[in-house]
């Protein structure tokens, strides 16, 4: 697969992943309010994309040859960029919505 199979693979998969699971911003959102909770510190939509980039380059040493990692990659460092700009300009994980996930997962009710 050349380079440009590997961009239109990226871009084809992504089109995939949003009619199955909604909205990145929604579920990068959710990831970095989950990873706050439970690592007890602000994790942003930037640092989750961060990551999941850097679990498929360690996924590499075992399989350099599958595509996926390479497309997965594509789609991570492009969503990092993304939220790169937002950095500066949107909270990243607020204190009330981390209690609230938090009683949710507890299965406490709001009150």
């Amino acid at each position: 697969m050349n380079h440009r199979d590997i961009l239109k693979a990226a871009a084809s998969l992504l089109t995939e992943r949003g009619k199955e699971y909604g909205p990145e911003d929604a579920c990068f959102d959710r990831s970095a309010k989950l990873a706050s909770i439970a690592l007890n510190k602000s994790i942003s939509m930037y640092d989750v994309a961060i990551i999941l980039a850097m679990n498929k380059i360690a996924r590499l040493q075992e399989s350099r040859t599958k595509t996926d990692h390479y497309i997965d990659m594509v789609n991570y460092a492009a969503f990092a960029a993304q939220f790169s700009e937002k950095l500066d300009s949107v909270a990243t994980a607020a204190e009330d919505d981390i209690r609230v996930m938090a009683r949710r997962l507890a299965g406490e009710t709001e009150g």
